[in-house]
């Protein structure tokens, strides 16, 4: 009988850590195939991506396709910021209808200025306030209910909510990946030992209070940093991933401590699938196929695809057997 029941103890532990439910208990069952189909992925594909810029939407997906003759799986957009911002929000929103309709998946981050200086309207600051220094005494200000700067990120934030409910009322399933680098120190944000308070209450504004559930919650620190610490925990982040421009290097097992996070990631990470959510030179697609199949998507970023990458390069990669570009995402077959 005791053993019986280390068995099924055995079996309920396994089955948890391997979940495949979104930490939104309230997910659409869209999100639920979709998160369980990019876990499905590991060592039988890897889903390509490539970032754009707010001020042309779709010109780096479009510059793929045409050296490649092929559009990446994944349509990578960011919020951005500066004059005018609500126009390029919505452009980005719409771009991202457009990606799901004809058969991709959407990645949206935010490099958000500091809610000290602006309030999401109209118009914003430009990528300089994303680094505008915030004392650890603000931040945790910030943190606290009834004070003025709390408020106004409350605002902030929900600025972008507006964005992220139309894709919702839209069908579109979001790989919201807010908050990225920040292990790093050059984001306001960054570095901030509260940093799991901040990530927890925009998600709580966002699931409890503005109902978006056609969210997957990805969280991507930096390269060469502290990680563990700024973990939000299981119950907060769907795919862990990793934003990182090793220069010249495609295989990242070939050096010693790209390869001790990877190995640090894989652990941390409860479905044991990794993002590379932020690249420059495209990886190896036979490297992450035999040495490293937990790696199920890579998103390079706007010009490093040109910058870092040659055309042949990019064709090899993006023609290989083991790449999942648009046409053959298939999320919908997952029950």
């Amino acid at each position: 009988m005791q053993r019986t029941y280390f068995f099924i103890l055995f079996i309920f532990i396994s089955s948890v850590a391997f979940s495949t439910e979104p930490v939104n208990p309230a997910a659409t069952q869209d999100v639920k195939k979709v998160l369980k189909y990019i876990i499905d992925l590991k060592g039988n594909g890897v889903l390509t991506g490539q970032q754009n810029l707010a001020d042309s939407v779709t010109k780096w997906t479009n510059k793929v396709f045409g050296i490649t003759g092929k559009y990446p799986a994944l349509l990578g957009q960011d919020f951005s910021y500066g004059k005018e911002a609500f126009k390029k929000r919505m452009n980005i929103t719409n771009a991202a209808i457009e990606q799901w309709k004809l058969g991709g998946l959407v990645t949206i981050s935010w490099h958000q200025v500091s809610p000290d200086k602006w309030d999401g309207s109209a118009n914003e600051g430009e990528f300089s306030d994303t680094q505008v220094a915030m004392t650890k005494e603000r931040f945790r200000e910030l943190l606290q209910e009834k004070t003025v700067i709390h408020d106004k990120y409350i605002a902030h934030i929900d600025t972008i909510a507006t964005y992220l409910k139309t894709l919702r009322d839209s069908g579109v399933v979001v790989l919201w990946r807010p908050y990225h680098e920040m292990n790093g120190g050059w984001f306001w944000w960054g570095a901030k030992q509260d940093f799991k308070r901040l990530w927890k209450l925009m998600y709580d504004r966002y699931t409890i209070h503005h109902g978006l559930n056609n969210l997957i919650w990805v969280w991507s620190p930096n390269i060469s940093n502290p990680i563990v610490e700024y973990y939000p925990g299981d119950d907060y982040v769907d795919i862990v991933g990793f934003d990182g421009y090793p220069r010249d290097v495609r295989n990242w097992d070939s050096d010693e401590t790209l390869k001790n996070e990877l190995d640090e990631m894989k652990k941390l990470s409860k479905n044991k699938i990794i993002a590379l959510t932020e690249v420059g030179w495209l990886p190896e697609m036979e490297w992450m196929k035999n040495e490293r199949p937990e790696i199920v998507w890579f998103l390079c970023w706007w010009t490093h695809l040109t910058k870092e990458n040659t055309e042949l390069t990019i064709q090899q990669i993006y023609n290989h057997p083991y790449a999942i570009n648009r046409d053959r995402v298939n999320w919908k077959s997952t029950h």
